[in-house]
């Protein structure tokens, strides 16, 4: 049995939610290969919208708080697209820098970067472990 035959009116599923983490809803017509919106109806009455998604000139952004909705599809894409798209591990979150294991070495290391980053700003250039540790060198010195 296809999946997609499992998704017919008046079955039930479980959508995700913030507050309550999971709430049941039921199908209300038959989803069919192609469709691209498959209709619900939550039991308990509320309107569930989706996650909104930023505009296209903040995707691959440098730093997550510049996203206009930092919610949990948002994060995970700009990594993905930055990740996929430019080869990028590393983004800031604020202060906070986030690495994707790219599960592979990378030429992200050797003493031309550390020398790049020596006496740079944190934010001057593109997030790397080197710039936090460039910025906790100098905290640690003052």
């Amino acid at each position: 049995m296809a999946v997609l035959e499992l998704y017919t009116q008046y079955n039930r599923v479980w959508i995700p939610d913030a507050e309550h983490v999971w709430k049941s809803a039921e199908i209300l017509r038959d989803f069919h290969s192609g469709d691209n919106v498959l209709d619900l109806l939550l039991e308990d009455g509320t309107v569930s919208l989706p996650p909104l998604r930023n505009p296209d000139i903040l995707v691959g952004e440098n730093d997550l708080t510049a996203l206009s909705y930092l919610h949990e599809p948002a994060v995970l894409h700009n990594l993905k697209v930055r990740f996929v798209e430019s080869r990028i591990i590393y983004t800031y979150c604020g202060i906070i820098l986030v690495a994707v294991n790219p599960n592979k070495q990378l030429p992200v290391y050797g003493d031309a970067i550390i020398h790049a980053y020596s006496g740079q700003n944190m934010g001057d250039m593109d997030p790397h472990i080197f710039a936090v540790a460039e910025e906790a060198y100098k905290q640690m010195a003052r």
